[in-house]
């Protein structure tokens, strides 16, 4: 329990640590992300969460001892990152009239992603029924379209919308960016999100709130904490403060909602698990890896050499889900280390996370030196995988956003058009 406590605070300890330049780096959402779960993981081993579903299935023989080298391996690759290139700066390479501009033209995806939400939705009611009390059933409907698929109507409507979302998270995150030079109207913000909810919303799923909070407010903190370079500014006036209160409670309020949604019966909530308990499904993945390293332990297996990580589905993976299905930890949650130890044992998994810590925020260092609008959309890339560790295999999982980039640069023009740099533009160090 020590060991895990120990290294959330010190992750929290250093994402506010690094805060101080106000820029929020792929380092900072590791350490919020992470340590926060570690935290919460040694809450529950001490006792707490008696009604949680895997309560009894916490407890650790590996990931006790492996977090604190994991911690050190992810700390090591930061810091000696930001010791190579911290200094190169900030450079916003394109005005705030061409974020205005692409803003106005591209609006409508947001409403495409709105209907497509919905149209999600009708389909889901169609096939499962209309009753506040199935939402479990939406959900589970759902994750058999995306993890089975096929060819019918339904799966490539499922597709289509996935890849809408995807360009609705790059406006978002640009539209946040925006906010972040200017300042926050909660009601454009709130209708933005409203269109960007029910596609993922239809599923029964959260990770659109946590989506819109990486996107929008990570792409925020990265405006303003720029802006802040050229004027003086406060970082959140007055109104601000208090709408960065309401939203970031109501979010959280949803996040739990949801999830006790699911535990419906003639519209009367019959879980047992708390509203804080709802939050305990991030501390899944390292208790996943945990059975992985117990049922796979070293030497019993061959290692993917990397394909697990990068190309996913693996035999030694889908052996492991077979046998997750005859237990009661079939959990969908796989944070970053599993794959990782599939790939390159207990020892190499650590090595690989170094180097894999270090690429990421060096590169993202890099991409704010001369930040154009591709850089940009992949600087919010690197923010979602890295948010996204604790939750799946997120170097994997992010293979459309990598094709959806590539097809970005190579229409550059199309999509953006030409545009000229005006005198008020932003750039300096």
């Amino acid at each position: 329990m020590m060991n895990f406590l120990l290294c959330g605070l010190l992750l929290l300890l250093y994402a506010l640590g690094r805060f101080h330049k106000r820029i929020l780096y792929p380092s900072i959402v590791f350490g919020l992300m992470w340590g926060f779960c570690c935290i919460y993981t040694a809450a529950i081993i001490e006792g707490y969460g008696e009604n949680l579903f895997l309560k009894e299935i916490y407890s650790f023989k590996y990931m006790d001892t492996y977090i604190i080298y994991f911690t050190i391996a992810s700390l090591l690759g930061f810091s000696i990152a930001h010791k190579l290139y911290g200094k190169m700066g900030i450079h916003l390479k394109f005005s705030l009239d061409f974020i205005d501009r692409i803003l106005t033209k591209y609006k409508f995806i947001m409403w495409l992603n709105f209907f497509g939400g919905l149209i999600r939705i009708f389909m889901l009611i169609s096939a499962v029924g209309f009753d506040l009390n199935n939402v479990m059933d939406y959900r589970l409907a759902a994750n058999k379209i995306v993890l089975y698929g096929g060819a019918s109507l339904t799966v490539i409507i499922f597709r289509i919308t996935g890849y809408i979302q995807m360009l609705a998270n790059f406006y978002i995150a640009l539209y946040g960016l925006r906010v972040g030079f200017g300042k926050i109207d909660i009601k454009k913000m709130l209708k933005i999100f409203i269109l960007y909810s029910p596609t993922q919303l239809a599923t029964g799923g959260r990770l659109f709130v946590l989506y819109f909070v990486i996107f929008f407010f990570g792409s925020f903190f990265l405006g303003r904490g720029i802006s802040m370079t050229y004027k003086k500014r406060k970082w959140f006036l007055r109104k601000e403060r208090r709408a960065v209160a309401l939203i970031f409670s109501s979010l959280i309020i949803i996040v739990a909602l949801i999830g006790m949604s699911r535990n419906l019966e003639e519209g009367k909530y019959v879980g047992k698990e708390s509203f804080v308990e709802k939050f305990a499904y991030i501390t899944e993945g390292m208790l996943l890896a945990e059975y992985g390293m117990q049922q796979l332990p070293v030497g019993s297996f061959q290692q993917s050499n990397g394909a697990e990580t990068v190309i996913g589905g693996t035999d030694n993976y889908w052996k492991f889900r077979a046998v997750l299905l005859g237990t009661k930890m079939s959990s969908s949650v796989i944070c970053i280390i599993f794959p990782l130890y599939l790939d390159f044992g207990y020892w190499g998994s650590l090595i690989a996370w170094f180097f894999i810590a270090l690429f990421i925020e060096s590169l993202f260092l890099n991409l704010l030196s001369k930040l154009t609008m591709i850089r940009f959309f992949i600087l919010t890339i690197l923010l979602k995988i890295i948010f996204e560790t604790v939750l799946t295999n997120s170097i994997y999982d992010n293979i459309p956003v990598y094709q959806l980039i590539i097809l970005f640069a190579l229409f550059y023009k199309p999509l953006f058009g030409r545009f000229k740099r005006l005198k008020h533009d932003y750039e300096g160090q």
